[in-house]
């Protein structure tokens, strides 16, 4: 593995009861490069997670009394970004559907002790692979739009696309809503956020479609990915007039030539 495609390093919360494992995992990660906020128990680690700022969790499956499943659907029930965070379970696999049982609960990955120093770190980068959110704008509809619509044209575009959510959020961040409501707002944002390349804003609008029932609790992360949609949008039409000056001058929208 070169030195470009090895794993970044991560502040890494360590979730696990039993001593001998968690020095044993800690030694790992930390020679590893990883920096490592070691704990005993899920109560400890919660209060970590609101003073510190975490990465990634590995954390014990079973152990001395602790439940490693519950943790997970706690880390799993908290607001986003905690939420999302990868989450690599720990287990000496001495119970028949345990990696099921992990992948339900919310674990990304299972390791089965004894693992190696470098199926942790492949495991933990797995994890983040699979956590890292997207990308603010999608770049390949960003230029298709662009191909289509000069600089005015474009703006007018995102402008009608931005007015979904603000005429159907609002009304839920006042008042809140029935599940039905919040399903319905969530799939229409979702719907424009596409169509303008904003598909952080999509990927959190579908989120809260899909969890209707705690709708509310993905109202306030949404919001704030409409408004670094409504930044990065801007942003994309200044630096593209300023990389084409040709498009700049232009106000062509589909179908016309300039």
């Amino acid at each position: 593995m070169s030195e470009s495609e090895a794993p970044r390093k991560l502040r890494v919360l360590l979730v696990d009861p039993l001593a001998s494992s968690r020095v044993v995992t800690l030694t790992m990660l930390e020679e590893a490069g990883h920096e490592v906020l070691p704990v005993t128990n899920w109560e400890t680690a919660e209060d970590l997670l609101l003073r510190e700022e975490i990465e990634a969790v590995v954390m014990a499956f079973a152990g001395d009394g602790f439940d490693g499943q519950d943790s997970a659907q706690r880390l799993r029930d908290r607001l986003p970004p905690q939420a999302d965070l990868p989450l690599v379970g720990t287990s000496g696999g001495m119970r028949r559907g345990e990696e099921d049982d992990a992948m339900e609960a919310g674990f990304d990955v299972l390791l089965i002790r004894p693992f190696s120093p470098e199926e942790l770190v492949a495991a933990l980068a797995q994890a983040t692979r699979q956590r890292t959110p997207p990308p603010v704008l999608d770049a390949e509809t960003r230029a298709a739009l662009r191909k289509d619509h000069g600089p005015a044209a474009l703006e007018a575009l995102e402008d009608e696309a931005l007015a979904v959510p603000g005429t159907l959020l609002v009304a839920l961040f006042r008042d809140g809503g029935e599940a039905e409501a919040y399903a319905s707002a969530g799939a229409a944002v979702a719907a424009a956020m596409d169509g303008i390349g904003a598909i952080a804003a999509a990927a959190a609008a579908r989120r809260m479609a899909e969890s209707p029932e705690e709708g509310r609790r993905f109202l306030f992360p949404l919001l704030s990915a409409i408004v670094a949609a409504r930044v990065a949008l801007r942003r994309d039409r200044v630096d593209a007039a300023a990389a084409d000056p040709i498009w700049a001058a232009s106000d062509t929208v589909s179908g016309e030539s300039p």
